[in-house]
């Protein structure tokens, strides 16, 4: 009987309120620094990506800037640049104007028969200098 006795006293003292209390309060503890971890993770792992956007888009901005240097390292693309950016031509070289046909303007168009009835009648009024 002694020996249900003693297992009975272990019980008690193993599921006392206050064990029970401290690994509650142990849990929460956990529970929240995981929490805290697991938000941190997917900050991170956002700004990751927007890191790895960024570099993609100064890849992409570095391919131009090098093709556009190997461009200017030609004659070709030099003077190409040198004349987009200022006035410049080469010597015996001229300047084509291109004229369109002249167009004619369209006729006056024949005022109705109210206006012209209206014109008559604003007429008779207007002083004569």
């Amino acid at each position: 009987m002694k020996e249900f006795q003693h297992d009975n006293n272990q019980n008690k003292k193993r599921y006392s309120k206050w064990v029970l209390f401290l690994l509650f309060m142990l849990i929460v503890v956990a529970g929240k620094g995981l929490a805290s971890i697991s938000a941190k993770q997917i900050t991170s792992s956002e700004e990751v990506k927007l890191v790895e956007v960024k570099r993609a888009e100064l890849e992409e901005r570095h391919k131009n800037l090098t093709d556009k240097v190997n461009e200017l390292n030609t004659n070709e693309g030099l003077e190409k640049e040198i004349r987009s950016k200022f006035d410049v031509v080469r010597p015996g070289e001229g300047v084509i104007l291109v004229v369109d046909k002249e167009i004619q303007a369209p006729a006056p168009e024949e005022p109705s028969v109210i206006k012209k009835l209206w014109n008559g009648v604003v007429g008779v009024f207007k002083k004569k200098p």
